[in-house]
């Protein structure tokens, strides 16, 4: 790994690995106990700037980059050491850089209740493919064909700048390495391949990894029904969607809020469901793969 490939990785993604706590964190900031004692303080004193992802900590009077980080983590002075290290680890940090934001809350900056959109437009940013590519390890072909690059402003004026996926009320979910948001109205996303079996995803992210695996495994991925609730708080609203079809396969995240959700899909569905027992999914973000047929 080089010096400016380690610079790119989101400090939130290695803190996580190093199952250092995180106090509170919004789409600006993050607070950790202090890493370098694992994380055995009362009040959380390392400050992590998520959009210039440096840090900062109080208790030690010290910061920086991820390189600044990694040699005081590691007590050493050698970058090569350094960078052998993050290099073998590179594949799990960019597992964690996916998990640390599909398992946050969707956020918005502090005391900034409305947005501006500036424009909406096809993917093209060279950031924003190269998270999806680099980063997440989506087919951008498909990643093309459902999502597009949207530019907003918030209330107090910051601009930014996300990878967008449209739901059916008019809305849409964004992210990128600094943010996990929604903006206007939050609702479902079908996707109609006339197909009579439909499969369940809980965020958009989840569609797209499962359609590039199934690309990359030489396997249709058009050959069904798709439903991403981008929050299981949207269960409900999917019942129409599902009810048209014959059969459902849930991808939901194997947590409290998926396991729930399944069995209230389950006993929905229940007179034409019978549970099976499924393999581990292999979306990328620990789930698992259960299904009403």
């Amino acid at each position: 790994m080089t010096c400016e490939e380690l610079k790119r990785i989101p400090l939130i993604s290695i803190l996580e690995y190093l199952e250092i706590p995180c106090a509170r964190m919004n789409s600006r900031e993050a607070w950790f106990r202090n890493p370098f004692k694992s994380g055995n303080e009362k009040t959380a004193s390392t400050k992590v700037d998520i959009q210039r992802n440096i840090w900062y900590s109080h208790s030690e009077g010290l910061g920086g980059n991820n390189i600044d980080f990694l040699l005081k983590f590691l007590e050493t002075d050698n970058l090569s050491r350094v960078l052998d290290w993050a290099g073998e680890r590179k594949n799990i940090l960019s597992f964690h850089q996916q998990t640390v934001w599909d398992k946050a809350p969707a956020m918005r900056l502090d005391n900034e209740p409305a947005y501006t959109i500036i424009s909406i437009k096809p993917l093209g940013n060279r950031a924003l493919t190269d998270y999806l590519s680099d980063v997440r390890k989506i087919d951008l072909e498909i990643a093309e064909a459902y999502c597009q690059e949207i530019y907003y402003r918030t209330a107090k004026g910051q601009g930014f700048f996300a990878v967008c996926f449209r739901n059916d009320a008019g809305g849409y979910e964004l992210r990128y390495s600094y943010d996990k948001r929604s903006l206007l109205t939050k609702g479902i996303t079908t996707i109609d391949n006339d197909n009579k079996d439909v499969v369940l995803f809980e965020s958009f992210m989840d569609l797209l990894s499962f359609m590039t695996l199934k690309k990359n495994a030489g396997k249709a991925y058009l050959d069904a029904n798709y439903c991403v609730l981008n929050t299981t708080a949207n269960l409900q609203k999917a019942f129409p969607f599902f009810q048209r079809h014959n059969g459902i396969t849930s991808y939901l995240d194997n947590d409290a809020s998926g396991k729930k959700s399944y069995q209230i899909l389950l006993g929905q569905f229940e007179k034409n469901a019978h549970r099976k027992k499924w393999n581990q999914a292999t979306t990328g973000t620990g789930q698992t793969d259960q299904g009403c047929q």
